[in-house]
């Protein structure tokens, strides 16, 4: 395995472990869990930013050679790449509206007591 080929395995792992954290921390968002939930997205990154620049050098190396070869395995790379990033900023809205939903919930039930 050389070339383009490991480049989207490298991506598809990376991202692969991107996305296990996004639904680990979204999981943690919805039960009040903010900071693991964080540290999850954090991590997430990282995971995402190691596939961004497998890509980049992909692109990069098209842009001075003026050619490429697409396979479908890359194309399914790019596809994991993409949805994973879209999942990572659901999952930090969802994380935000956790946040405001448990605020409110604490307010009202503070109100309820008195």
């Amino acid at each position: 395995m050389d070339g383009l080929e490991l480049v989207a395995f490298n991506i598809i792992s990376t991202v692969g472990t991107a996305k296990s954290k996004l639904m680990e921390s979204m999981s943690c968002s919805r039960n009040g869990q903010f900071v693991e939930a964080e540290i999850l997205i954090n991590e997430a990154n990282e995971a995402l930013q190691a596939g961004e620049k497998e890509h980049f050098t992909v692109i990069t190396k098209e842009a001075k050679d003026k050619k490429s070869e697409l396979t479908l395995l890359f194309i399914h790379a790019e596809d994991q790449l993409m949805t994973t990033v879209v999942l990572r900023d659901l999952a930090n809205e969802l994380l935000e509206m956790n946040k405001n939903f448990y605020e409110l919930k604490q307010k009202v039930e503070e109100l309820e007591k008195k």
